[in-house]
């Protein structure tokens, strides 16, 4: 999101374009596996926690951006994006508005949550529905104990073209993306937990007294 900001949530196009063609960075399947550790998260997890590292890659893997921070989730529609150094962003969805807060601009961006996230990877993150009524569902295999499974949106105009968990013990582990530009997105969680209460107010801002908040939502 810092190469492109503030369009929409676009924290390396996360919410707008994230997509994935046929990734190649996924090493070769070894065994196959089943679609159940994908329905159990968005059947049985309620809230997440963890910590995150996100890199963004080029067509030939070669590293352009490296971020990391924390991630806070509460279904339906709520999350919390921290991303730290080098360059600090919040991205918050408090069920209605989506928040995008870059302290180093002293600048807030406040949109429509419904109108910015729709069909994207995040709305997806969020929301509680069962994936298999909006995209085709796939089971790729396991490789060294992560459970790869990707879905593929139905309609030609969908903001991506496929999304790939990677599960370990049924808890996720990945996220694989690619955008139009052919520019992967891979998201590593770590220290997951789930179904723990989450303060109400992990979802909502204090900005800074001066901050300048640009409203977007007809609000």
């Amino acid at each position: 999101m810092q190469v492109r900001p503030l369009d929409g949530f676009d924290r390396r196009g996360f919410c707008q374009i994230v997509a994935l063609g046929a990734i190649a960075a996924i090493p070769r399947i070894v065994r196959s596996a089943s679609v159940d550790p994908l329905n159990n998260f968005f059947s049985e997890v309620r809230t997440l926690h963890a910590a995150f590292h996100q890199s963004v890659l080029t067509e030939d893997l070669q590293s352009i951006d490296e971020s990391a921070g924390e991630l806070w989730l509460s279904r339906p529609g709520r999350f919390r994006w921290n991303y730290g150094s080098p360059l600090e962003q919040v991205v918050v969805a408090d069920g209605r508005q989506l928040w995008v807060y870059d302290p180093g601009l002293e600048q807030a961006v406040v949109r429509n949550q419904d109108e910015v996230l729709g069909d994207t990877p995040a709305g997806l993150l969020a929301g509680n529905t069962d994936p298999s009524l909006s995209y085709l569902v796939e089971a790729l295999g396991n490789q060294e104990g992560i459970d790869w499974i990707a879905i593929y949106p139905k309609k030609a105009d969908a903001a991506f073209a496929q999304i790939q968990f990677g599960f370990e013990s049924g808890s996720l582990r990945m996220l694989q993306m690619l955008d139009p530009l052919q520019q992967i997105t891979r998201i590593r969680f770590s220290d997951v937990e789930v179904n723990l209460s989450v303060p109400s107010g992990k979802f909502s801002l204090v900005l800074p007294e001066g901050t300048d908040i640009i409203r977007e939502d007809n609000g």
